[in-house]
């Protein structure tokens, strides 16, 4: 709904800028209506107005068929995406440095500069902190990947083959006002059995 992460948004509650409060377990709580009137006040669109311009989405994965598989997916969205796609994470860095993407949809297993150390550098970088970051790989369920995931605040961690339909979902919950992205990424089973976090 804001168009940031996580930290951006803690950042403002202590600053003072945002109202909101947090649980004895931990978990930061904003009333809808000091929400509202924060957004009203930085001029930011309330729920209920879809997205018009398109979200830039940066696809970053060594297999040019799995880009054009993940392209072919996010394509499929209800609402207008700028795709692009880079085959390797050192390029791939460079152009989250330029364009600014909305969201990354990011491969760990990558020559060189691999996807771990993408996610190192992305959240080395505060500017970086409203970029949803969405992880498909077939590392999934290798505890340093999950760890990594976790720490760096992913959307979702989700296993190859892709499941579109998922990937749609999340796409849009990060996207798509009035939906939410996740906070932190959270198990989740397929209908075919594969797992993942989301």
């Amino acid at each position: 709904m804001l168009g940031v992460g996580l930290n951006t948004v803690k950042r403002w509650i202590n600053k003072g800028d945002l109202r909101g409060a947090c649980t004895p377990g931990g978990h930061w709580r904003i009333s809808k209506d000091d929400l509202y009137a924060f957004m009203r006040a930085r001029g930011l669109s309330i729920p209920g107005r879809r997205k018009t311009t398109p979200a830039r989405v940066l696809i970053i994965d060594d297999d040019p068929s799995e880009c054009t598989l993940l392209r072919a997916v996010l394509e499929q969205a209800d609402f207008p995406l700028n795709i692009q796609c880079i085959h390797d994470g050192y390029t791939g860095l460079m152009r989250i440095g330029a364009w600014r993407p909305d969201m990354l949809v990011l491969d760990i297993l990558m020559p060189g500069i691999d996807g771990l150390e993408v996610l190192n550098r992305i959240r080395a970088d505060p500017d970086l902190d409203d970029m949803a970051i969405v992880v498909v790989t077939a590392l999934f369920d290798r505890s340093d990947v999950v760890q990594a995931a976790r720490s760096a605040g992913v959307a979702a961690l989700l296993p190859k083959p892709v499941e579109a339909r998922r990937l749609l979902d999340i796409v849009g919950a990060c996207l798509a006002s009035p939906v939410v992205c996740p906070d932190e990424p959270q198990e989740y089973r397929s209908n075919e059995g594969g797992g993942g976090y989301v």
